[in-house]
C-alpha cells in the first residue's frame, strides 16, 4: 500500500504530462513495454531485503561494498530520496498555487505538508503505514468512479495512427515511466521491519503491476479527451480531466483531484522522510532518528523551493533529465547491489 500510494499520486500529477510529451498518443505501448522493468525492480529490491533481511539499503550497501565505496553509495541514495521528496512537495505546491489558489504564496504549502509529514514520521513507521492504509481505501475509488464518469468524453481514435513517430519516442516515453516506478525503491528502507520476507518477491511484484495497471487510465484518458496536440500542452492533464466533468447539473469534480492528490502526497512525503531520517541515523550511528526529523524537514523546505524558479523549470527536468537520472539511481545502482552481493556469495561458498 505504501508502494502503491507513493508512486501513483504524484505520478499521475507530474508525470503523465512528461510521458505524453515524449510518447505522445503511443503513451499507452511505453507503458505496457515499462511492465518489464517494472517488475525488475521490484524484483531488485525485494531480492536484496531477503538476502540482508532485517538490514536496510543503507546497512547492506556498506555490507555489499565495503566501507568507504558503500558510504559513499548510501549518502547517493539518501541525497536521491531527498531530491525525489523535495520534487513532490514542489510539485504539491505547484498543483496549489498554479490551478486552486493562485494567491496564497507557495511556501504555505509546502510549510503544511511537512508538518503533517513530520508529526506522522516523530510517530514511527505503523503510523505512517496505517494511516497510509486508511487514505488508500478511499483514493483507489475515487480514482475508478473519476474514470468511469470521464468515459462518455473518451474518442478512441485519437490514438490512431499507431507508432507514426516511430519507436524512438515510445523508448523514451518508457524510460520515463520506468524512472517514475524506480522511486519504489524507497522501501528497501521499509522491509527491514517486515516480519516475514518469505513472500516478500511475490507481493512487491504483484505491486508493481498494480501501478502499471492504475497508470493505464488516467494515462490513456488524457489523450482519448484532449488528443494528443492539446494533452501535450497541459501541465496537469488529469486534473483538467476531472475539472471538466458534467453531469447533469452536477460539475467541477476538481475537487476530487485535490484530495487525491493531497492524500496521496502527504503519503509520499511521509515515507521518504521517514526513509532519509532513518539512513542519516544509520550512517552516523546515531540512536533515534526522531532528533533529525525536525532538521531534515526544513532541509527539505528549503531545497524543494530552490529545485527551481518556476513549474516550467521542474517540467523540463523532470521531461529531460529526471527519466535517466530516476533511472540510474533507483535501478541501474540497486542492479549493481544486487550482482555484486551475488558475485561476492559465490565467491564465499568456493573459498568455503
Amino acid at each position: 500500500m505504501l508502494g502503491v500510494s507513493s508512486v501513483t499520486v504524484t505520478g499521475h500529477l507530474l508525470y503523465i504530462p512528461t510521458v505524453i510529451y515524449h510518447a505522445g498518443r503511443d503513451s499507452w505501448i511505453a507503458l505496457l513495454l515499462a511492465a518489464g522493468p517494472a517488475l525488475l525492480i521490484g524484483f531488485i529490491v525485494s531480492a536484496l531485503s531477503q538476502r540482508f533481511n532485517g538490514a536496510t539499503l543503507i546497512e547492506y550497501t556498506q555490507l555489499i561494498l565495503g566501507k568507504w565505496i558503500g558510504t559513499i553509495f548510501a549518502v547517493l541514495f539518501i541525497l536521491y530520496f531527498l531530491h525525489e521528496a523535495t520534487l513532490s512537495i514542489r510539485g504539491f505546491g505547484e498543483f496549489y498555487t498554479s490551478a486552486i489558489t493562485p494567491r496564497t504564496p507557495i511556501v504555505v504549502f509546502l510549510i503544511a505538508i511537512l508538518i503533517l509529514a513530520s508529526y506522522a514520521v516523530k510517530n514511527r513507521l505503523e503510523v505512517i503505514a496505517r494511516t497510509n492504509q486508511a487514505f488508500l481505501v478511499f483514493m483507489i475509488p475515487i480514482g475508478i468512479i473519476a474514470s468511469v464518469l470521464t468515459h462518455k468524453d473518451k474518442d478512441y481514435r485519437n490514438f490512431l495512427p499507431v507508432l507514426e513517430n516511430g519507436l524512438d519516442s515510445v523508448l523514451l516515453g518508457t524510460l520515463n515511466i520506468t524512472s517514475v516506478y524506480s522511486s519504489i525503491f524507497v522501501l528497501s528502507m521499509v522491509f527491514a521491519n517486515v516480519s516475514s520476507t518469505k513472500s516478500l518477491k511475490k507481493y512487491t511484484c504483484l505491486t508493481m503491476l498494480i501501478l502499471v495497471g492504475m497508470f493505464i487510465g488516467p494515462l490513456t484518458g488524457v489523450i482519448a479527451v484532449y488528443g494528443e496536440e492539446r494533452a501535450i500542452g497541459l501541465y496537469f492533464p488529469t486534473f483538467q480531466m476531472l475539472r471538466d466533468i458534467q453531469i447533469g447539473a452536477l460539475q467541477r469534480f476538481d475537487i476530487i483531484g485535490v484530495m487525491l492528490w493531497s492524500l496521496g502526497s502527504f503519503s509520499k512525503v511521509s515515507l521518504y522522510l521517514y526513509a532519509i531520517v532513518v539512513g542519516i541515523a544509520q550512517l552516523f550511528r546515531i540512536k533515534d532518528y526522531v532528533i533529525l526529523v525536525g532538521p531534515v524537514s526544513a532541509l527539505m523546505a528549503i531545497v524543494s523551493i530552490i529545485n527551481s524558479e518556476d513549474l516550467i523549470g521542474i517540467y523540463h527536468f523532470q521531461r529531460d533529465i529526471y527519466p535517466f537520472y530516476g533511472t540510474l539511481l533507483g535501478l541501474v545502482f540497486p542492479l549493481i547491489l544486487l550482482i555484486v552481493s551475488q558475485i561476492r556469495k559465490s565467491r564465499s561458498y568456493q573459498g568455503s
